[in-house]
């Protein structure tokens, strides 16, 4: 059954010479409740069509249509947390980690710049007309390393930077890498080759140490009138104190109440699972190895202490702890 003109989701995207295409799934905004948007999509039998945006025409986006906020984050740092619990916010889509960004940024990236802020902003207007209402993108962590390019393609919206301590962190991407890093594929190889360029890394320690960095460092290159530092350990408070307000959303008594429920249950879990949320700090503190902690000590962390002092910091000790 086809809902209306709003309920065409940009599932996919690709770039050409010929013009942006978009995958649009017959899917409404009040479907997209998984914690990553991809589930949402692979869950839904909903019909799909094409459409083309030729090269004249990209960019070619009304005001109204930019994003209420933006999310980076340096990847196991609560930013899926954030993401679900604002997404319990009724005057507000929230698109977790769009497969349709990652498509756009993917390297390489074979488009001048121009046009990749053209296509992000055709997105945009994708993403407007299914939202119909103020929307918000919660980025991939990989996509923080090309913040640049969304921050000039959304040169209004606010964002906010999602991170934890660097020993935490490098504990989990170790213990589970991430699809873009660690790989033995050729796109884990291009990412290693953008956080080490100069193919310093000896070890896996010292690459996802240089990762963290990475991230940290591109975040540093924005705007800081524009952006707020998001720390782990201010959560999920922050989400209504600090979130919510940033990206111009009202949060009331009742719906702090639906947050603060929400923030129970692991933000990861499968919908339907009736788990509750432990903590995992210390585990990962414990499990760190000499070498992770001397690489941290060399790149993750004073890039993140580096970072901080420019701009407005919520949550975050900044000590490092043994």
């Amino acid at each position: 059954m086809h809902h209306g003109q709003g309920d065409w989701l940009p599932a996919r995207a690709a770039l050409h010479a010929s013009g942006l295409y978009f995958q649009l799934r017959d899917i409404r905004a009040a479907e997209l409740d998984d914690p990553f948007m991809q589930e949402s999509i692979a869950r839904s039998r909903a019909p799909e069509r094409y459409v083309q945006i030729l090269p004249g025409d990209l960019g070619r986006a009304s005001p109204g249509t930019t994003p209420a906020g933006l999310i980076f984050h340096v990847a196991r740092c609560g930013s899926t947390l954030v993401s679900q619990l604002l997404k319990q916010h009724g005057g507000v889509v929230v698109y977790a980690e769009p497969p349709p960004v990652n498509e756009i940024l993917r390297p390489p990236q074979p488009w001048p710049r121009p046009q990749m802020i053209a296509a992000l902003r055709s997105l945009g207007a994708a993403f407007a007309a299914h939202a119909a209402r103020p929307y918000i993108i919660k980025c991939t962590s990989w996509n923080t390393l090309h913040c640049d390019l969304l921050a000039e393609a959304f040169p209004q919206t606010p964002w906010v930077f999602c991170v934890r301590d660097p020993v935490e962190v490098c504990v989990s991407l170790l213990q589970r890498p991430p699809g873009w890093l660690l790989g033995a594929d050729e796109m884990s190889a291009r990412f290693a080759a953008i956080v080490d360029p100069r193919r310093e890394a000896t070890s896996n320690e010292e690459l996802v140490a240089r990762a963290y960095a990475a991230l940290c460092d591109a975040v540093a290159r924005l705007d800081p009138a524009r952006g707020c530092v998001v720390g782990y350990e201010s959560l999920p408070a922050a989400v209504w104190e600090v979130v919510a307000p940033h990206f111009a959303l009202q949060v009331d008594v009742a719906t702090r109440a639906r947050m603060a429920q929400a923030a129970t249950r692991p933000a990861k879990a499968p919908m339907g699972a009736a788990t509750i949320f432990t903590a995992d700090g210390d585990a990962k503190q414990a499990a760190a190895s000499d070498a992770l902690r001397r690489a941290i000590g060399e790149h993750a962390r004073p890039a993140l202490e580096k970072l901080v002092p420019g701009f407005r910091l919520f949550g975050y000790s900044g000590a490092a702890r043994e």
